[in-house]
């Protein structure tokens, strides 16, 4: 399925630390939560184009993780706060971030309604509570 182990010059590490809640918004999206307490999503994934989605306690999108036809991460859409866009903490803000082959992340980029990321992804954003 997926695993948040390191990116390598020979590979990926391959322990499943996360589990399918079942949902699955389409063949490629399946909403996830972690094994032993953990609570982020993967870095990788070990399915081609696939989407992974963590959930808030209110069952709204805290998380959306795209990934390319390797498997590496490229997309982030966030609904929480954060402090580079409001420093209200308090404040859930939609917004999204890139990465690159390292898993470098860009800054946070607030997603507005017209913008293309929100199109694509408007059927998980409508889903989730957004």
């Amino acid at each position: 399925m997926s695993s948040r182990g390191a990116h390598t010059k020979n590979g990926h590490v391959t322990t499943d630390e996360y589990k399918s809640t079942g949902y699955v918004l389409d063949p490629n999206a399946k909403i996830l939560v972690g094994n032993n307490g953990r609570h982020g999503l993967p870095d990788y994934s070990h399915t081609p184009n696939r989407i992974y989605i963590k959930l808030s306690h209110d069952n709204t999108l805290r998380e959306l993780r795209q990934y390319d036809e390797n498997g590496h991460l490229v997309l982030e859409i966030a609904y929480h706060s954060e402090k580079s866009l409001d420093k209200d903490l308090t404040k859930r803000i939609l917004h999204y971030h890139t990465y690159d082959q390292d898993l470098n992340r860009s800054p946070a980029i607030r997603l507005t309604k017209d913008n293309p990321i929100y199109k694509k992804y408007y059927k998980y954003l409508k889903e989730l509570g957004l």
